[in-house]
């Protein structure tokens, strides 16, 4: 059975947006890190993000909707960390959501 057009974008929205998360993770996580306790937080959850992206984009591939809640979940780990570092919450990057709104467009070709 062929995956759908809309999946397979749907997918490689996923893996550019979760390449791009890991990226910026090392960009913005690394000159954060000055020894203190919390400069880590930034970076590990960077790349918690950005890998949890990358899974969602292979389960989204083998259209499985498991892929749409690890996506979800990514999406809301900048709030956590925004809750961790500066006790403000902050809503997830726009990427992630465009991915999630993208996938989500496309639940019905998913099992």
């Amino acid at each position: 059975m062929s995956v759908p057009a809309g999946v397979r974008i749907a997918s490689a929205v996923c893996w550019l947006v979760g390449v791009l998360t890991l990226l910026a993770a090392f960009a913005i996580g690394v000159p954060a890190i000055d020894g203190g306790a919390l400069s880590y937080i930034p970076l590990g959850f960077g790349l918690a993000a950005g890998l949890m992206v990358c899974a969602a984009a292979m389960l989204i591939r083998r259209r499985r909707r498991a892929g749409v809640l690890l996506l979800a979940v990514a999406w809301a780990l900048p709030a956590a960390m925004g809750l961790l570092t500066t006790g403000a919450a902050r809503g997830g990057q726009y990427l992630l959501f465009g991915a999630l709104l993208l996938t989500l467009a496309n639940w019905r070709h998913l099992r």
